[in-house]
């Protein structure tokens, strides 16, 4: 693999260094904000403004500490960003999406130039010429479809060496006991139900399973995975009494605050789902203590209750409410779930989320 360096970065005083790395930071989370505000908020050319001077403060700062080649591919960014505040390249999420994935990626050079001296030319000469063919297109209409393609390219490249493995382990198979069957074929047929009369997709419990599972089986200490199958399915169904409260907001509120323990128990009606009855109740709790219905915090909540919310969150912003066509958007479902680390989820069950999502992604691309 060949390598560059930049001597003179090198060389710099370490306090330097890493006031550099601080600032790139920093940089990046201002950018991020923006971007999670547009895509939450609405666009506005004032945010884009914010967002071109981070990015060009953090692209300033490379340039003082002689990392021109960061200082090059940052430069494109900036340029495509330069391109929405001029009105001829219009903002896309997929762009927005790329943004980040770039600065991270740039991130990752800059920590190896930091730490080894040297950083992947392959690389950075990637992203160079990506950004330059995104930025050159003269059909503005393409350039969503060239930033997700990009971004594929990226992640399937970050985990080439995991790749043949993770596609083999996308479905994780869980043994039931004849009445469990029984049981998990009932409430899979619930969920359908619900589903349909909710207008979500039916199939978006099977979903929901999957990707429960797949961050379940990354945990040091699994959950039960037949336990967790019955919380994926029946998760929900409290939320039937929304169908009750008709143009009643304040029921509505009412009802949907409630059904997460309004589901616990018509799932504890049937013997021996106790631990995904748990898993029910709270998992629309948080781990900084601010959920409900109880306000439970940190390990007080069910570890099976935490992979079901995570679970649940990135399936529902991935597909939608319809779930009839793939929105593709799995890099800023990511961002979501990963910016509740340490507020509703967990840090130590975020790094598993993400090692399950690899897999979905790797399988999708192949």
């Amino acid at each position: 693999m060949s390598q560059f360096a930049c001597k003179e970065f090198s060389a710099l005083d370490k306090e330097l260094k890493d006031d550099l790395l601080e600032c790139y930071q920093e940089a990046q989370q201002e950018i991020e904000e923006v971007i999670n505000d547009i895509e939450d908020n609405g666009f506005s050319f004032d945010k884009l403004d914010n967002l071109f001077r981070s990015l060009h403060s953090m692209k300033g700062n490379c340039s003082v500490c002689f990392l021109d080649p960061l200082v090059d591919a940052l430069h494109r960014l900036e340029e495509i960003v330069d391109g929405m505040r001029g009105g001829y390249i219009k903002y896309d999420y997929h762009l927005g999406a790329l943004i980040n994935v770039v600065i991270e990626r740039v991130y990752a050079l800059l920590l190896d130039l930091y730490k080894y001296h040297g950083a992947d030319t392959a690389q950075i000469q990637l992203i160079q010429s990506h950004l330059d063919s995104i930025y050159a297109e003269e059909d503005d209409s393409q350039r969503p479809e060239m930033a997700e393609a990009f971004i594929a390219i990226l992640e399937d490249g970050a985990n080439e060496e995991d790749d043949e493995d993770a596609s083999k382990s996308f479905v994780v198979k869980v043994e039931f006991t004849e009445t469990q069957q029984a049981d998990i074929d009932l409430f899979k047929e619930f969920s359908t139900r619900l589903n349909r009369l909710l207008g979500y997709s039916p199939e978006r419990g099977e979903r929901i399973l999957k990707l429960a599972q797949l961050i379940n089986n990354e945990c040091a200490r699994p959950v039960d995975p037949v336990q967790l199958s019955a919380a994926a399915y029946m998760h929900n169904m409290g939320m039937a009494m929304i169908l009750k409260c008709k143009d009643d907001e304040a029921a509505r509120e009412q009802a949907e605050r409630n059904h997460p323990l309004i589901g616990a128990q018509l799932l504890s009606k049937h013997p021996g789902w106790d631990d995904a009855t748990a898993m029910v109740s709270a998992y629309q709790e948080r781990f900084d203590g601010t959920g409900y219905p109880e306000g439970l915090v940190g390990p007080l909540i069910p570890q099976g209750a935490v992979i079901l919310a995570m679970a649940v969150k990135f399936i529902d912003i991935v597909w939608g409410k319809s779930g009839d066509e793939y929105k593709k958007s799995a890099m800023r479902a990511i961002q979501k779930v990963n910016q509740q680390s340490g507020k509703r989820f967990p840090p130590h069950l975020i790094d598993s989320f993400n090692k399950g999502i690899r897999k979905v992604l790797v399988a999708r691309s192949k």
